[in-house]
C-alpha cells in the first residue's frame, strides 16, 4: 500500500512540472528575448529602460503581437548608442529612439518609419526663483512662456551635458533672447552634478532632463525654457534596420499596428501607464515614484493612431541633426542622408491614411 501511495504521489508531481513547464514559455516578457512556442515569423524588437518601450511591454503583456501576426523577441540595451553600436552587427530589426535616431539614419543607413511619442516634456531649464531671469516673462511676445532676457541672461553660467537634447534646448532658448554660447558660459557636466551645482549656486542656470528635470521643478525651481515653450519638436520615433526596411515590409506594418493600438491603449488610461512605467522602471534598477512616473506620463504624451495622421514624420531627428552638425557631433556630408531615410508609407498602409 505504502508503495502505491508512493507511486501516485511522484505521479502527481511529475504531472505538476509538466504543466508548469508549459504555461511558463507560452508568453515572453519584456526583455527576456523569449519568442514561444507558437508558429509565426518573429521580430526583434530592442527595448531599453525608458518610458518609450511601454508600448511594446503592453504589446507583449496584451498579445496584441499574435493578434496581428507576429512574434516579439525583445532585445535590451541599456541606451541609444548601445542600440546603435548592435544596429551596425544586426542584432535587433526595429526599435524606438529619439536622439540617437540622428546615427541610426545618418551614418548605419535606418530609416524612420514613425513618430509615437513626444519626448519635448521635462526638458527643462531652471534657475533659482530669486533669480533676475525668473523675474521676467515673454520677453519675446512670440514665446510668452519664456523667462529671461538678454540683459538678465547675457553671462549666467549654465550647466548640462553638452552635445545632448538639454544643450540644444540651452541654443534655442538663447536665440529667441537675441543671444548666441557666446554670451554665457556653458559648463558640460551630467544631469544630476548639474541640478548640485544649481543648487549649491555655482551655476546661475541648469538644463535637466527627466527625471532630475521633475525633481528640480517639484522643489520649487523655476522653469525657464523647455523644448514645448520653444516650439521645437521632438519625438520618439519607430527606427527599423536597412535590411528589414527592404526585406520584411509587411511584418512592420503588422508591428506599426499594433504599436499605435498599444499607445491608443496608454493614452486612454494614465493610471495604468503610470503603473506599467512604474514597474518597468524598478524591474530594470531605475528608482523612482508612482508620482514622478505620474508626471512623465503626463507631460511626455505617447502619440494615438489618430494624432499619427497629422504628425510630419522624422521632423525632430532632422531638427536634432542640424544641431549636431553645429556642434561637431554628426559630419555635415552624413547630413542629407537624414531625410532620405525618412518614409511615412508604412505608417500610413498601418493606419489606413
Amino acid at each position: 500500500m505504502k508503495r502505491w501511495i508512493a507511486l501516485a504521489l511522484v505521479l502527481v508531481m511529475a504531472f505538476s512540472l509538466v504543466a508548469c513547464g508549459s504555461t511558463s514559455s507560452s508568453q515572453p516578457a519584456a526583455g527576456s528575448g523569449e519568442t514561444g512556442g507558437e508558429d509565426l515569423p518573429v521580430l526583434k524588437v530592442a527595448v531599453m529602460p525608458f518610458l518609450n518601450t511601454l508600448p511594446i511591454v503592453y504589446m507583449i503583456e496584451n498579445g496584441l503581437d499574435v493578434a496581428n501576426g507576429f512574434k516579439i523577441e525583445t532585445v535590451y540595451f541599456a541606451n541609444g548608442t548601445a542600440m546603435n553600436e548592435a544596429l551596425a552587427a544586426d542584432q535587433w530589426e526595429v526599435g524606438t529612439l529619439s536622439a540617437a535616431a540622428v546615427n541610426s539614419l545618418a551614418i548605419y543607413g535606418a530609416y524612420c518609419i514613425a513618430d509615437i511619442g513626444h519626448s519635448e516634456g521635462g526638458l527643462y531649464t531652471l534657475c533659482k526663483s530669486d533669480s533676475p531671469i525668473a523675474a521676467v516673462k515673454g520677453a519675446n511676445p512670440s514665446y510668452p512662456d519664456v523667462y529671461g532676457d538678454a540683459d538678465s541672461l547675457r553671462g549666467a553660467v549654465i550647466a548640462t551635458q553638452t552635445g545632448t537634447i538639454s544643450h540644444l534646448n540651452v541654443n534655442k532658448w538663447l536665440e529667441v533672447l537675441g543671444l548666441t554660447p557666446d554670451d554665457v558660459e556653458l559648463v558640460s557636466m551630467d544631469f544630476p552634478s548639474a541640478y548640485q551645482a544649481l543648487k549649491t549656486g555655482n551655476c546661475t542656470v541648469a538644463a535637466l532632463n527627466p527625471p532630475t528635470s521633475y525633481t528640480a521643478e517639484a522643489e520649487g525651481y523655476v522653469v525657464t525654457s523647455s523644448l514645448t515653450t520653444l516650439g521645437v519638436p521632438q519625438y520618439d520615433s519607430i527606427i527599423v534596420s536597412n535590411k528589414a526596411f527592404n526585406n520584411r515590409r509587411d511584418m512592420l506594418v503588422n508591428y506599426v499596428k499594433a504599436f499605435f493600438q498599444a499607445t491608443d491603449a496608454l493614452q486612454a488610461d494614465p493610471e495604468m501607464a503610470t503603473q506599467m512605467l512604474y514597474d518597468w522602471y524598478t524591474e530594470n534598477g531605475s528608482e523612482t515614484t508612482l508620482e514622478a512616473c505620474a508626471t512623465e506620463v503626463e507631460t511626455r504624451p505617447f502619440v494615438t493612431s489618430e494624432e499619427a495622421k497629422t504628425v510630419t514624420i522624422g521632423e525632430s531627428v532632422e531638427v536634432t541633426g542640424e544641431f549636431w552638425v553645429s556642434q561637431g557631433l554628426l559630419e555635415e556630408s552624413k547630413y542629407p542622408e537624414i531625410a532620405t531615410h525618412v518614409d511615412d508609407s508604412i505608417v500610413k498602409e498601418a493606419l489606413g491614411f
